[in-house]
């Protein structure tokens, strides 16, 4: 075993010192036993230490060499960019800019793509729903310019001297919905990612410290549906699918071609949850079915048969499936009949005065389609 000792700077350095302490300490330790002669390592007899590392040696690391951190019972490990790595309580990952700007310290940052040497590229992240929230990476550990330059984002562990002055000791901290890279205390809500990022530990305008534990789950996609027009079926014992007019609010579904069809992005089980206005135009007993598709496929078991009479009846049918779709199926609501006087009204909204028969209320309409996800 031989012992390379890293080159003398032109003048004295206390880090170099230490660092070449350290080696021969380590290197003795694992090449003689206490009491042996080390010649001219030593004119005496060396006494080897029970550990490789000097606990009273506090300095601020240069990179590539360590010091004890005494008040974390740890090692800082200085690295580039002036980063300094707590061992066994910080967790990095190596990362490129290539966004055209600086990403400054503190900066949530997403995954983009691969640059050189398979290193992750990042760009901050925005959590208003247009990227996945399993994009989410962690936090700059410090300024990372343009072009291509490599660094360090963190993914657990402390980050210090930052401003953290518009929090709370103890506030969690959420990937920002409205501005790119930012922190928000306010929880996000749909149809934005909800990722807790951090806690507050100090609040400061250059001395604030946040812990950083990246909360990641994959997000769920949801749909509601409806329309504002009345359905008839031209013939009897013909099935038809239902048409949507209304993307009331959505994510990972949307209205296909045609608009009876909901196609969704991502596989999943899902629930599908309807409710219909259902009206009878004569006094005899009249059938309707109903029953869900999967592209152009009836769902085995899945049909219900309702009996309306009575000339100016309304029922209400509402009931749910739960189905698993795969990415880039379309779900239809099928409806039939045994009698054309039967149909799916929609009403419209009204505006009146409270206290007469036209008092202000919503529409309704002839069907409303709910969607929510029940499993990944």
């Amino acid at each position: 075993m031989r012992l390379k000792l890293p080159p003398a700077p032109p003048s004295y350095n206390a880090a170099y010192d230490d660092q070449r302490n350290r080696l021969i300490e380590a290197f003795a330790a694992n090449t003689y036993q206490k009491g042996d002669d080390v010649g001219i390592y030593q004119p005496a007899k060396l006494i080897v230490s029970d550990t490789n590392f000097i606990t009273t040696d506090t300095h601020s690391p240069a990179e590539g060499s360590v010091s004890w951190n005494e008040l974390d019972g740890t090692l800082d490990l200085g690295m580039d960019n002036g980063v300094i790595q707590q061992i066994g309580l910080d967790t990095y990952a190596r990362v490129e800019n290539m966004t055209g700007a600086t990403i400054t310290k503190g900066s949530v940052v997403g995954f983009v793509g691969v640059g050189a040497n398979n290193t992750l590229r990042v760009a901050k992240f925005l959590a208003d729903g247009a990227s996945n929230s399993l994009y989410m990476l962690g936090v700059m550990a410090h300024d990372l310019p343009d072009s291509g330059q490599v660094g360090y984002c963190q993914i657990w562990g402390h980050i210090k001297n930052l401003n953290t002055s518009a929090f709370a000791v103890g506030d969690i901290l959420y990937a920002s919905p409205s501005t790119a890279g930012a922190f928000t205390k306010t929880k996000p809500t749909a149809p934005n990612n909800v990722i807790p990022v951090a806690a507050v530990l100090k609040v400061g305008t250059t001395d604030g410290e946040i812990f950083i534990r990246p909360t990641i789950e994959q997000q769920d996609y949801y749909g509601v549906f409806s329309d504002t027009a009345t359905k008839t079926a031209a013939a009897a014992y013909t099935p038809y699918a239902i048409t949507m007019n209304t993307t009331d609010f959505a994510k990972g579904f949307s209205r296909g071609t045609p608009t009876s069809r909901i196609v969704a992005a991502a596989s999943g089980l899902y629930n599908f949850q309807f409710s219909s206005q259902v009206s009878s135009g004569s006094s005899n007993a009249k059938k309707l079915w109903i029953w869900p598709r999967i592209n152009d496929v009836d769902v085995p078991n899945s049909n219900s048969e309702i009996t309306v009479s009575g000339s100016g009846t309304v029922l209400v049918p509402a009931w749910n499936w739960v189905l698993s779709l795969n990415a880039g199926d379309y779900f239809e609501i099928m409806w039939a009949v045994d009698d054309t006087n039967v149909q799916l009204p929609a009403v419209a909204a009204t505006t009146g005065a409270t206290g007469t028969a036209s008092f202000a209320r919503p529409a309704v309409p002839s069907i409303i389609l709910t969607v929510t996800q029940v499993q990944q």
